[in-house]
């Protein structure tokens, strides 16, 4: 049997356990895993490989930043002062959080944003009077809707200009891709609010960062922990190569302890180990199905079906739904590496400029929005919801044709053939 066979059977099975969850998602996870490499599609040592990389650090960091909110009161203050605003409206609230995440995740890191902002997102939900999940939901999507605003919106699109650059084109600018960011977060935006939240349940499930006894507000502990989390956003947002994303969240993590802001006790609690397990199982199914070569398969069942003479319709459609349906099952920055060679190529081949193929790898490469494992955001929002494989596809496949009705349609404007 190929590696390519074996490894669409792993993962044929593993959706459907996903869909059906007889067993926790972070079980069907790792046995998938271990499963690709007794049947030799990885590396032994490959299995727990994503346990050790900086997302986990910078998860855990941020969680206990995030938690420290909680344990001064400060987020209980903040979430009833913008209940006052929105009103005990879970529209509201929701719209809200779309916008905010949107605009920081245009300028900062969708995980970063997604970290800080969940605590307030839960405090504001709790104070209104229902559960948080909707919400959280809302925000990862806002987060993955900014990142398509700017270049440093999200990794895979500077890792999109250092390919093109790698095969001779000039790399996109900063802004090059915000008119299509921006009709994304629009519609996107729009839809979530009046339609997709509609689509899946109320959880009732809450964080456990946010699972402590209400907190008096400590006014001196809540100043430090509110400083602590904007300083951190800034280092963050800021990009500094002598202080690394995770390095500035555990730096903020040891002051939060330092100053007992919280215990070392409360703060090993704040660390949600679901959430943890799920973000490290992913790399060992994207390196599974890099391995095995299913991915250049289907690029070249791409190239088989474009032809000689095929029309802009038809290569924005086949070059969109073949990488966006690739990044739901591998990390978006190994499937935009695969497909950019290949775009270029299909470019040179039939006499069309590269340039709007490369920004439509780059869009659809990076709209992980319909499966848990699409990408590490979507599996830190399950650990915070609950929401299960159904719900991701439920709320994630309309979104995927939003932004295809997106790009189709900014394309000839912005970026013509």
């Amino acid at each position: 049997m190929s590696p390519i066979t074996i490894t669409l059977i792993v993962l044929a099975a593993m959706i459907a356990l996903f869909i059906a969850e007889p067993f926790p998602i972070a079980v069907t996870a790792i046995g998938a895993s271990i499963v690709l490499a007794y049947t030799g599609i990885i590396e032994t040592k490959d299995i727990f490989s994503g346990y050790n990389s900086t997302t986990i650090v910078l998860l855990a960091g941020m969680m206990v930043i995030g938690s420290s909110l909680f344990h001064t009161g400060i987020t209980d203050m903040i979430g009833e002062k913008m209940v006052k605003l929105t009103g005990k409206n879970e529209r509201n609230i929701i719209l809200v959080t779309l916008i905010v995440s949107c605009l920081l995740s245009s300028i900062c890191s969708n995980i970063g944003v997604m970290t800080a902002m969940a605590p307030l997102v839960t405090a504001m939900c709790i104070s209104a009077g229902f559960g948080p999940s909707k919400s959280l939901l809302a925000l990862l999507f806002g987060a993955q809707f900014g990142g398509f605003v700017t270049l440093v919106g999200v990794g895979s699109n500077a890792s999109a200009a250092n390919a093109m650059a790698d095969l001779g084109l000039t790399p996109f600018g900063f802004f090059s891709i915000t008119p299509f960011g921006l009709g994304v977060c629009v519609l996107g935006t729009l839809y979530f609010t009046f339609i997709g939240s509609k689509l899946i349940p109320d959880t009732g499930y809450v964080p456990e960062f946010a699972k402590t006894e209400k907190k008096e507000l400590n006014k001196t502990k809540a100043t430090i922990a509110a400083v602590t989390m904007a300083a951190v956003l800034v280092v963050i947002a800021a990009n500094f190569k002598a202080v690394p994303m995770h390095i500035a969240a555990v730096i903020g993590a040891l002051v939060i302890v330092g100053t007992k802001c919280m215990t070392l006790q409360d703060a090993i609690k704040a660390i949600d180990w679901n959430c943890m397990i799920l973000v490290g199982s992913l790399t060992a199914i994207s390196t599974g199905v890099k391995n095995s070569g299913t991915g250049d398969a289907v690029a070249q069942i791409i190239l088989n079906l474009l032809g000689e003479h095929p029309s802009t319709f038809m290569i924005t459609t086949l070059i969109f739904f073949a990488s966006a349906f690739l990044t739901q099952v591998m990390s978006n920055i190994p499937t935009i590496l695969l497909f950019m060679p290949i775009g270029v190529s299909v470019a040179q081949q039939i006499g069309v400029s590269p340039y709007p193929i490369a920004m439509i790898i780059t869009l659809a490469g990076a709209a992980s929005y319909a499966t848990p494992f699409a990408a590490p955001q979507n599996m830190m929002t399950v650990g915070w919801t609950q929401y299960k494989f159904i719900d991701f596809m439920k709320i994630g496949l309309p979104m995927l044709l939003i932004t295809y009705l997106v790009v189709l349609l900014v394309t000839p404007i912005y970026m013509p053939y």
